[in-house]
């Protein structure tokens, strides 16, 4: 069994617990869990370097075996914590402040051991995690909605009811609990991913929730990493009936999330449509079990992780400096003041729809090539909702920053300097993975090969 030359997952998941146990009552807790973020950076990067210089295969962590770097989730993870260390910065000082900061490191800890675990357990250790921060509390004031926690704890059960019948099927055969393997891993997926008719959740969440820890949790697309690692198990061929269905509901979603968001005009309720569209966009490639389908889903994982992070950073920022955003009865010129926001939201919010010449382009063109080869009118219908999401998002961008200033909104400071660095790692990363698109796919593509080929000999070519 080959491994990493050293304990990087060991020592980078040991850093965001210690972030967490060392910020929940410190003085500066900010600045101490930004610190734990950022090593944790260091030794997943250090991770995905070493896996990525080794091919395709897993790297099982030498310390705790049952964590491991592969081509799917070894990008992924420098990532995320990338996005972690990210949003500690941008967080405004309110959001920043007592048990928050410990708060987001712990759910991108849960995030993180789901992402490197080898087996089922961790898998599922790492989703029950994820509800651990929002039960105790650590947001402050900032309380959930029973809805969003009982979608929430509905999808680890039905992953905890879904591993536990796998592990049945081993000795009794997969035939006998297939079909209902099956409808707990849809559960699980369309608790996690917010699918429609539950896409109300992830809404709800959005509005009334605290914004930044639900965006950083909403970012870990567990549920593509569950399916992403079903595909790889080589699943039988019950299993490809669970796939199809989730393609058709990501499908729906994608189309019916647009269509929604033309009846909001609260910026978090819309922002919120916009994520959820463009999110299912990476289920929907990634159960094509077509190799460009894939790809671009891979890819668009972590456009959408970027992009959307940026948007809802200024959204909450601007909330901070302006009340009167979170329920506009106008339009609120913000641009006049704020300029430089105005134009990190404007071309996050364009890469996230697709323009051409950002990542977006790259990321959803490869995703209506894989739909439109496996199914024409799923991928017509993923066309049309990009037109609707591009639309939406200009009403947004409209909203927010341009008209007459109000006039209550005498001044208000523009980017501060700690937000301009990430959002502009941000920018940069969606523009230049649009101009050299070949080196973000590089990334993915051993992944996608992997996952098209555990398919192909399950059967899943006959799907193509």
């Amino acid at each position: 069994m080959p491994y990493l030359s050293l304990p990087y997952l060991t020592v980078a998941l040991a850093l965001l617990l210690g972030g967490v146990l060392a910020s929940w009552k410190a003085s500066h807790p900010r600045r101490v869990a930004a610190v734990a973020a950022a090593l944790a950076f260091i030794a997943f990067l250090a991770a995905a370097c070493e896996s990525r210089a080794a091919g395709q295969g897993s790297l099982y962590d030498p310390w705790l075996p049952f964590f491991q770097a592969d081509g799917l989730n070894a990008v992924p993870m420098a990532f995320y914590a990338a996005l972690t260390l990210a949003v500690m910065v941008l967080a405004p000082r309110r959001d920043a402040a007592g048990q928050a900061p410990a708060g987001m490191l712990l759910i991108s800890l849960s995030v993180q051991t789901a992402y490197a675990a080898a087996s089922w357990v961790p898998m599922v250790a790492g989703w029950w995690l994820s509800c651990l921060p929002f039960a105790l509390g650590m947001f402050g004031s900032q309380r959930e909605t029973r809805l969003t926690i009982g979608i929430r704890l509905a999808s680890c059960i039905a992953l905890t009811a879904a591993v536990l019948l796998l592990s049945a099927s081993s000795t009794t055969g997969f035939a006998k609990y297939g079909t209902l393997w099956s409808l707990f891993f849809i559960i699980a997926v369309v608790c996690r991913k917010g699918l429609f008719p539950l896409h109300a959740g992830v809404v709800h969440a959005f509005e009334h929730g605290p914004l930044l820890p639900k965006a950083l949790l909403f970012n870990g697309h567990l549920g593509v990493v569950l399916v992403a690692r079903a595909q790889l198990a080589s699943p039988p061929e019950t299993a490809h009936h669970a796939f199809e269905f989730l393609s058709m509901a990501a499908v729906a979603t994608v189309g019916i999330a647009s269509l929604r968001a033309f009846a909001e005009s609260k910026p978090r309720r819309l922002l919120a449509f916009l994520c959820i569209s463009q999110a299912s966009f990476m289920l929907a490639g990634i159960t094509s079990t077509n190799i460009e389908g894939v790809t671009g889903a891979l890819t668009h994982w972590l456009l959408v992780a970027a992009a959307s992070t940026g948007l809802i950073c200024i959204v909450r920022a601007l909330e901070v400096r302006v009340s009167s955003t979170e329920d506009p009865l106008m339009h609120l010129g913000l641009a006049a003041k704020a300029p430089r926001l105005a134009t990190f939201f404007l071309i996050c919010g364009l890469a996230l729809v697709g323009l051409p010449g950002t990542l977006g382009y790259c990321a959803e063109e490869l995703i209506f090539h894989g739909m439109l080869q496996s199914h024409l009118s799923a991928g017509i219908v993923l066309l049309v909702a990009t037109v609707f999401n591009a639309i939406n998002l200009l009403r947004l961008y409209n909203t927010l920053f341009l008209g007459v200033l109000p006039k209550h909104v005498i001044n208000i400071p523009d980017a501060l300097p700690r937000e301009r660095w990430p959002l502009t790692a941000c920018i940069l990363f969606l523009v230049l993975g649009g101009l050299m698109p070949r080196v973000v796919i590089g990334w993915r593509s051993d992944a996608a090969n992997s996952i098209e080929k555990a398919l192909s000999a399950a059967g899943g070519s006959g799907h193509h």
